[in-house]
């Protein structure tokens, strides 16, 4: 499915269309196939307060026949779900999200700044009836180090843990909520199941 479209496309080896979806709500821009046939799409969800590049804020799995099976709504104030999604074997849904923890938290961390920036966060979703819920998730807020302030509880060396990210890293400006709030821009996301890892 096209961006912002109202349908999906599943084509065959030879281009042809096989399957069509005619569905209310626009594609973000992710979906996926599962094998029941059924597609799991990410949709722009109508009043996010967040925006920005690829803009989501719902999931939704719907049936070949365009009947809406469940979804899920992650948008507020403070997060949104943006860009890519991935099945798991375990049926759950992983999201990319934007986290808007405001400045003050951020400085509570050690951030030099003043512009308010947008960690990456990662959540898991898993179908309840025809909603869902977060069952897992990741904060890169959880994972920011800095060599600024002794009396901050992540002063580290930054040479000494290439695990963990320096919270007063440049940023360029990319297409995030606020333009450079946009910290690391992740775009893709998947799940390896015989490492039982994520990568983004």
């Amino acid at each position: 499915g096209n961006l912002n479209s109202t349908t999906a496309r599943l084509l065959d080896e030879n281009g042809t269309i096989a399957k069509q979806w005619n569905m209310s709500g626009s594609n973000a821009y992710a979906m996926a196939l599962k094998d029941n046939g059924n597609l799991v799409r990410s949709v722009v969800n109508n009043g996010n307060q967040l925006n920005g590049a690829a803009v989501a804020g719902k999931v939704q799995e719907v049936d070949p026949s365009n009947n809406v099976v469940w979804e899920f709504v992650y948008s507020t104030s403070t997060y949104v779900t943006h860009h890519d999604l991935c099945l798991m074997p375990n049926g759950n849904v992983l999201l990319i999200a934007w986290y808007n923890p405001g400045n003050a938290a951020l400085q509570a961390l050690g951030y030099t700044g003043n512009q308010n920036k947008y960690p990456t966060r990662i959540i898991e979703v898993q179908q309840n009836g025809t909603g869902g819920q977060v069952v897992w998730e990741w904060n890169m807020l959880d994972h920011f180090i800095q060599d600024v302030d002794p009396n901050k509880p992540n002063y580290v060396v930054i040479s000494d843990h290439p695990e963990r990210m320096d919270i007063n890293v440049p940023v360029s400006s990319l297409g995030g909520p606020g333009g450079g709030g946009d910290w690391f821009h992740v775009n893709g996301i998947d799940y390896n199941p015989d490492l039982d890892q994520i990568a983004f």
